[in-house]
């Protein structure tokens, strides 16, 4: 994916382990308290954290030539970023200080980071005084301030020409979109490799969830096995389907900051935060005696997975359209099946959907990236 493009460093890839430590930290949470109120948690960290990460693909994707410089300034970020992961089980207990302590000096690094532009340090400066504040503030006011710093910091790091989007529309010339500033284009190949590579480790806590399975007898081996079925259809989806679509969208818009924005920083991030969901579910299912909330992490997350990455809708014609429609929405209601499956049948079960799902994706990908080589659209 990366050819002709700026290549990954390893300096980002050792950010990215702190990354693994955090998802893994968020598994744990709904594993650990299987409601809705805990997966809201969850998200707002979630969403949190990755508006982080995207802060310093942002910067190494513009700036970033792996300089030791360069290397400095994401060893630094790495080191507040690693105390939120850790302070992540603290914040499901009630204890926020020491997550948005962190976070707020992560955003101080990225705001030295960007020296270079103004808009860009002030809001990420402005986001870490709304961090520090947000100690004091009790919820749910205090993710609403999360939420104001996220917004300002996001709306200046990848900031959207609407009057390119709106040309864009009216001509259908994804071209329009790039923009007039060189230094607001992004190389596309390390942005969607970045994306890719994120993917992969949300991916991977899929995989790590069957570590703590309790088996022994052939069908627990075989519920394992389905399990790792599960994880590469959905590596499947996406690796088959969706990264060339979204690498050749972002190339044909010139590295436009908008349709990144679209596509990858917002476009990835309910698909990026199902996988944790998926991997808590199985999770659940794997250990015996699970509640009934986990066959619904399962589904539901499986269903955002599918919806999110995009691929999955659409097809030739309407009827097939129309058919794979209806497929999302009886996704989302595969955990009314909890009555009729036990865990290790409910997890075969949805591996076959999934892979079922993975295989019709499959069918038009490589014809959709055609007709965006040929036709720009």
């Amino acid at each position: 994916m990366n050819e002709g493009g700026k290549r990954v460093s390893w300096v980002e890839l050792y950010l990215d382990l702190i990354f693994v430590l955090a998802v893994g930290g968020l598994a744990h949470i709904i594993e650990a308290h299987p409601n809705m109120p805990h997966v809201w948690m969850t998200l707002g960290l979630f969403v949190t954290l990755w508006w982080t990460w995207i802060g310093f693909a942002v910067l190494y994707n513009r700036h970033g030539d792996d300089t030791r410089a360069d290397r400095l300034v994401f060893l630094a970020g790495s080191v507040p970023a690693g105390v939120a992961a850790i302070a992540i089980e603290p914040v499901s207990e009630g204890h926020f200080a020491a997550f948005a302590t962190a976070m707020a000096l992560t955003r101080v690094v990225l705001a030295v980071a960007n020296n270079g532009d103004r808009r860009v340090v002030r809001a990420y400066l402005g986001a870490a005084v709304l961090f520090v504040i947000s100690i004091w503030v009790p919820s749910p006011w205090r993710f609403v301030l999360w939420a104001i710093a996220i917004g300002g910091e996001s709306s200046e790091v990848l900031r959207e020409d609407r009057e390119a989007k709106r040309q864009m529309r009216r001509n259908r010339d994804l071209s329009a979109l790039g923009p007039v500033d060189p230094n607001e284009r992004l190389d596309p190949h390390h942005f969607a490799e970045r994306f890719g590579l994120f993917l992969i480790i949300l991916l991977g806590e899929v995989v790590i969830s069957t570590a703590s399975a309790e088996v022994g007898d052939a069908a627990s081996w075989a519920a394992l096995a389905a399990a790792m079925v599960l994880a590469a259809a959905l590596w499947w989806l996406y690796f088959d389907a969706a990264a060339e679509i979204n690498l050749k969208v972002l190339e044909l818009s010139g590295g436009s900051p908008t349709m990144a924005r679209a596509i990858f920083a917002a476009g990835h991030m309910f698909p990026a935060f199902s996988l944790i969901l998926i991997a808590s579910g199985l999770g659940l299912l794997l250990d015996g005696d699970p509640p009934t909330a986990a066959y619904w992490l399962t589904c539901v997350g499986i269903g955002i997975y599918l919806a999110g990455t995009r691929v999955f809708i659409g097809g030739r014609g309407r009827f097939i359209a129309g058919v794979r429609v209806l497929l999302l929405i009886a996704t989302f209601q595969l955990g009314r099946l909890h009555h009729a499956l036990s865990p290790h049948e409910y997890i075969w079960t949805v591996t076959a959907w999934t892979v079922m799902c993975a295989a019709l994706a499959t069918t038009d990908a490589e014809d959709t990236t055609e007709r965006f080589r040929n036709s720009g659209l």
